[in-house]
């Protein structure tokens, strides 16, 4: 039997990054993944991303995703790089993600830890 698409699982963690606290919500839906990560508690810069349904893994493993800013900082090139990694770990369970970002100061290493973090607490 099919999951229901609202059935979820939930982890809400506080952890430090780059000296500061930081409040982060992943939550698992059957169809999607929702990150909320921000240092004020606040949403911030709201992002989606998804496998391109067409587009089939070539041979060697690359697929295409699509990454879109919904709401907020449309320049924000670390936010954007940061989604396109979770999604291809998040992608091999067929799953989109939702993402909202506020993170004072976003750093590839602060990107790097956040990706880990959500790695290592998965919900999908």
């Amino acid at each position: 039997m099919a999951a229901h698409p609202l059935e979820k699982s939930i982890r809400k963690l506080r952890v430090t990054l780059d000296g500061k606290a930081t409040d982060i919500v992943i939550t698992g839906y059957s169809n999607a993944v929702m990150l909320i990560a921000t240092q004020n508690g606040k949403c911030g810069t709201w992002v989606s991303a998804k496998r391109d349904a067409s587009a089939v893994s070539d041979g060697e493993g690359n697929a295409t995703y699509t990454v879109k800013t919904l709401l907020g900082k449309r320049d924000e090139v670390m936010i954007e790089l940061m989604a396109r990694a979770l999604i291809t770990k998040i992608a091999n369970a067929n799953k989109s993600l939702l993402m909202a970002i506020n993170i004072k100061s976003l750093t590839t290493s602060v990107a790097k830890d956040l990706i880990d973090i959500v790695v290592k607490n998965k919900v999908w």
